[in-house]
């Protein structure tokens, strides 16, 4: 998050990710896990998408969301590195250097 407690476009695609690995498939209960606007959500899951990370599944009607391969490996990347991040106790010390 930025200094205004804004998330970042990345910040927002990985939640995103993580909500649909979790097994939130439809887009308005990723949009409320993920607390997003609507707007804000479609753009993430058009990106998201035309990047080969999810993949649109269901009727019209009835849209669902599913994590692809590359989408799977780019989440479990971020969450590797948010636990070194985590448990590494050199960078979680205020010490300046």
């Amino acid at each position: 998050m930025d200094s205004n407690g804004r998330r970042s476009k990345l910040e927002i695609f990985v939640d995103i990710l993580d909500c649909v690995g979790k097994g939130i498939e439809g887009p308005t209960r990723i949009m409320y896990r993920a607390n997003l606007s609507w707007i804000v959500l479609q753009n993430a899951l058009d990106t998201l998408m035309a990047n080969g990370f999810l993949v649109e599944k269901g009727e019209s009607k009835r849209r669902a969301y599913h994590l692809t391969e590359k989408g799977l490996q780019v989440l479990n990347h971020f969450k590797h590195v948010k636990n070194e991040l985590l448990v590494n106790p050199t960078l979680n010390s205020n010490q300046s250097r």
